[in-house]
C-alpha cells in the first residue's frame, strides 16, 4: 500500500533573504573599511616613497654643483666683482653675474649689482641657489693683461695665451675688488700673446673646424678700459669654452635653482637661452619640492651659535666653520667676506604628491601636519632644519577646508653642508 505524504516547497523565505543581504551588507562594509584604511596607508607610502626619491635627487644635483663651485676662479681675493655681460642670443642682451662661487638670494634681500631678484620675506619665502664654476681643464689661476686696454679695442693682450681657444668665455677683472671693473668676453681668435673678442654675429673657426657665431661681445668693445700695467693690473679668468667639448672642456656653469610655482625645484643656466623664449632655459629637476634655505658658511673667527660642534674660540682660517650666516645677513654687508667662505648648509623641503584625507571631527580638518594650534598635547610637526623651522604654510591653499590645505600633507627635509674644495683650496 502506497503512502501518500504532501509536496514539502522548496527555496528560501523572504526572512531568509533579508537575513543573507543584511550579512552581505555587513561583510561589504566590513571589506570597504578595511580598503580604506589600506588605501589610506598605501597612498602615505607611496607619497612618502616620491617625496624620498624627489629629495634625494634635488640635494644630490645641488650637491654636485657646489663641489665645483668656484672652479676656473678661485683667487679669492679677488672675488664679489659684478659681471657685465652680454648676450646677443638674448631677448634682453645686457645682463650681469656675480664673480662668486655661489650666491645665495633670499626673497626680500639685495645683493652686489642687483643680483638676487625677487619679493617676498626673507626667512619664509623659498631662497635661490645660484652656483658659478669653470670648465677649463688646463688652467684655473688668472692671466695677467699684457697691455692695456682701451674701451672699444676688439682685441685683449695676454701674458700668455697658453690653452686659450676660439670659443672661450673669459672673465676680465681690475683690482682692487669693491671698486673693480669686471666683463665678460668671448675669444674668436687667438694668437701667440692676442685675444680677440670680434663682436656679436662674427663667424669664426673653432679648434675643431667647425664655423659659430659670436654671442657674447658687444659691438664696439666691452665698453670698460683695463689698466695694463703697475699693481693693479687688470686679470683674466678662462672659464671654459662655450661651443666646443670636443677641445677638451664642457660649457661653464652658472646655475641657479629655485621653486616654481608649480611646486618644483628648477634649475636654469646663464648661458643656455631657449631659442623660443630668448631667455635662460628653466628646466625641472624634481617635483613636489615646497621650500628651500641656504646658508653661508664662514670660516672667519667669529662665532654666533649657528655652529653647536665648535665650541672653542673662533680662530679664522682654521678650516673650521665658525658660523652660518642667511643671504639677507650676509648680501647686505657692505663687503661680503667671500675670502672666509669655506661651506654652504643648504636643506630642501619635498611634499608629498598626495594629500592625506581630513581627519578631524568634522570631516573637512586636515592633521597629516600640526603646528601646535590644534590643542596642548598636539605637537608641533612642522618641518625644521639647523637653521630653524622652516614656515611651509604658504605652499597650499589658505583655505582650511580644502583638500588642498597645506596641513593635508607631510613634508620630509632633506639637509647637507656642502665644502667649497675649489673655494679651500685658493690661488691667494
Amino acid at each position: 500500500m502506497q503512502t501518500l505524504h504532501p509536496t514539502r516547497l522548496r527555496g528560501f523565505s523572504l526572512v531568509e533573504l533579508m537575513v543573507a543581504m543584511l550579512i552581505g551588507l555587513i561583510g561589504m562594509i566590513i571589506i570597504f573599511q578595511v580598503f580604506e584604511v589600506s588605501e589610506g596607508i598605501k597612498r602615505t607610502t607611496t607619497s612618502g616613497g616620491d617625496a624620498q626619491q624627489n629629495g634625494a635627487i634635488g640635494l644630490y644635483l645641488m650637491g654636485h654643483d657646489l663641489r665645483n663651485a668656484g672652479m676656473g676662479f678661485n683667487d679669492v681675493g679677488l672675488a664679489g666683482c659684478r659681471i657685465l655681460a652680454y648676450d646677443s642670443s638674448r631677448a634682453t642682451p645686457n645682463f650681469t653675474l656675480m664673480l662668486v662661487p655661489t650666491l645665495i638670494c633670499a626673497p626680500g634681500s639685495t645683493a652686489p649689482g642687483g643680483s638676487c631678484p625677487g619679493t617676498g620675506t626673507a626667512g619664509t619665502s623659498p631662497d635661490q641657489l645660484t652656483v658659478f664654476y669653470g670648465s677649463q681643464p688646463r688652467i684655473s689661476n688668472s692671466n695677467l693683461l699684457g697691455g692695456s686696454y682701451t674701451s672699444g679695442d676688439p682685441t685683449v693682450q695676454l701674458n700668455n695665451t697658453y690653452a686659450y681657444s676660439p670659443g672661450d668665455l673669459m672673465v676680465m677683472m681690475q683690482p682692487p675688488v669693491g671698486t673693480s671693473n669686471c666683463s665678460l668676453m668671448e675669444a674668436t681668435k687667438v694668437a701667440s700673446l692676442t685675444v680677440d673678442i670680434r663682436p656679436a654675429g662674427t663667424l669664426y673657426l673653432l679648434n675643431s673646424n667647425v664655423q659659430v657665431l659670436s654671442r657674447m661681445n658687444r659691438g664696439g668693445g666691452l665698453g670698460v678700459a683695463y689698466g695694463g700695467a703697475g699693481s693693479n693690473v687688470a686679470r683674466v679668468f678662462n672659464i671654459g669654452n662655450l661651443y666646443d667639448p670636443a677641445n677638451g672642456s664642457a660649457m661653464p656653469v652658472y646655475n641657479t635653482y629655485a621653486i616654481d610655482a608649480n611646486k618644483a625645484l628648477t634649475v636654469s643656466s646663464a648661458f643656455v637661452i631657449d631659442n623660443v623664449t630668448r631667455v635662460p632655459q628653466v628646466n625641472a629637476v624634481a617635483d613636489n619640492i615646497v621650500h628651500m634655505r641656504a646658508q653661508y658658511g664662514l670660516d672667519d673667527g667669529i662665532k654666533n651659535g649657528t655652529v653647536p660642534f665648535n665650541t672653542g674660540a673662533g680662530v679664522a682660517g682654521d678650516g673650521l666653520v665658525d658660523r652660518f650666516l642667511s643671504a639677507d645677513v650676509f648680501n647686505a654687508l657692505p663687503t661680503p667676506p667671500w675670502q672666509s667662505l669655506i661651506a654652504v648648509r643648504i636643506a630642501i623641503v619635498a611634499r608629498s604628491a598626495l594629500a592625506e584625507k581630513p581627519h578631524g571631527g568634522n570631516g573637512t580638518d586636515c592633521d597629516a601636519t600640526t603646528d601646535g594650534t590644534e590643542g596642548p598635547s598636539v605637537p608641533d610637526q612642522r618641518p625644521v632644519w639647523a637653521g630653524g623651522l622652516i614656515d611651509v604654510s604658504a605652499t597650499g591653499d589658505p583655505n582650511p577646508s580644502s583638500p588642498l590645505f597645506w596641513k593635508c600633507y607631510r613634508y620630509q627635509v632633506f639637509e647637507t653642508t656642502v665644502p667649497l674644495r675649489n673655494w679651500i683650496w685658493k690661488s691667494s
